[in-house]
């Protein structure tokens, strides 16, 4: 690559400011405190790991290493050889990657000029805050009011394949529809339409094996499609109350709740319930509702409250013993203020849990569980997952596929928009 062209082109950009870009990205991504700016900085990343940095092992493994340790300067600079490279076999990139460093900048700019405006930025932030959380209490009201079907209406889905786990989801799914209603559907999916009549016959064995059991009857649903794709469609199609899916832990996350299915459960308007192993009771009685700092938190009240309404449950709010930053405790706070009211005017019984010796939300979650042993974990899925969550592991991985093998419902968190600097891809 000619950087006397790219100069002329004033397109200011050379493999040292890729690297120093992609470091402030890694550090500024993992701060709790800027919720707005995973998403730009996510694209930044996978856009310099899968476009700039060329298809090799020892690139990849270069890559690998300085992302775990940022301040090693012999990974940096391994990697920004790589970067150099990179750019000199794919000048088409070098525009896009400019569009995207800019971005970067800017953010970093806009946020800096915020923190200098000191305790006014601050007392504003707690004003906002408390509209927000006015907002979202006529928001939490309007989307009930608006839901056009009953949830005595809305069917259970159970995803089929015919596996020991699956009829684990289909066990759990069967003791719900008895206490809060809604017919069970089995979806069972297929690669081709010559397999649909077959796959009928075998699960309509199924659906009479349940109700000679159970005297529940499940609706059986064949479709021909991507086991991915076809979920987060049927389930949005029938306005499903639950889907309720096996998994076996951590070997089993890799096909139903890793990388692509944990991409489905953010797709979906439906709370995911992810299963281990039967059900050990026939009630829910123990939950943990873990608090965090962010603004989506409290969009799993809705469905503590339908569980309420059918089981006698206490509520374990969960959260770690220290918290890292200010701002972070300040909205954890908030947060928790919130969760309290609600609970409190429902005639929710809770009880608070700050668990010790932790200091991230998704270890308090994971020790609570280990130590406790609740009957039901609601998590929120993080908003705007990325390649590198899958890379790497998304929390919610970890905390789905507990070794406790605790039930996890997954609840997707709507839209939230956020004020600041707009970015695009």
């Amino acid at each position: 690559m000619n950087y006397q062209n790219l100069k002329k082109m004033q397109i200011k950009i050379s493999p040292e400011s890729v690297m120093n870009t992609l470091k402030n990205c890694i550090q500024w991504k993992y701060d709790e405190t800027i919720q707005a700016a995973k998403l730009p900085l996510g694209i930044y990343i996978d856009f310099v790991k899968l476009r700039v940095i060329p298809k090799h092992d020892l690139s990849a493994k270069a890559f690998l290493e300085f992302h775990k340790n940022i301040n090693d300067k012999k990974a940096e600079g391994k990697l920004e050889t790589w970067i150099e490279i990179g750019m000199e076999s794919e000048p088409d990139v070098i525009k896009d990657l400019k569009k995207k460093t800019d971005n970067v900048e800017v953010f970093y700019k806009e946020y800096l000029n915020s923190q200098k405006k000191g305790k006014q930025y601050e007392e504003q932030q707690i004003v906002e805050e408390q509209l927000e959380e006015d907002l979202a209490i006529i928001e939490f009201h309007e989307e009930e009011e608006e839901d056009s079907v009953p949830e005595s209406e809305k069917p259970i889905l159970v995803p089929w394949d015919f596996s020991i786990v699956a009829q684990f989801a289909l066990d759990h799914a069967i003791l719900l529809s008895k206490t809060i209603g809604g017919k069970v559907h089995l979806l069972h999916i297929t690669k081709s339409d010559k397999e649909i009549e077959r796959a009928k016959t075998d699960l309509h064995k199924i659906a009479d094996d349940t109700y000679a059991k159970t005297h529940i009857l499940p609706t059986i649903i064949v479709e021909t499609g991507n086991i991915f794709k076809t979920i987060t469609e049927i389930a949005n199609e029938k306005h499903a109350k639950f889907v309720i899916m096996g998994t076996h832990g951590v070997k089993g996350i890799q096909k139903f709740t890793g990388s692509l299915a944990l991409k489905v459960i953010a797709g979906t308007n439906t709370p995911f319930i992810v299963v281990q192993e039967s059900p050990k009771f026939e009630s829910i009685r123990n939950v943990v509702f873990p608090v965090d700092h962010t603004k989506e938190n409290k969009q799993k009240l809705k469905q503590a409250r339908l569980l309420s309404l059918h089981y006698k449950m206490k509520f374990f709010l969960t959260m770690p013993e220290k918290v890292i930053n200010e701002q972070m405790e300040r909205n954890l706070k908030t947060n928790l203020n919130y969760v309290k009211s609600y609970f409190k005017q429902n005639n929710i019984e809770f009880e608070v849990r700050k668990v010790a010796g932790t200091d991230s939300f998704s270890e308090s979650t994971l020790k609570f569980i280990s130590e406790n042993h609740p009957d039901l974990v609601i998590i929120l899925i993080t908003k705007n997952i990325n390649i590198q969550d899958y890379v790497l592991g998304a929390d919610e991985q970890k905390i789905i596929a507990n070794s406790t093998k605790v039930p996890i419902m997954c609840v997707n968190p709507l839209k939230v928009k956020f004020s600041g600097v707009g970015f695009s891809g």
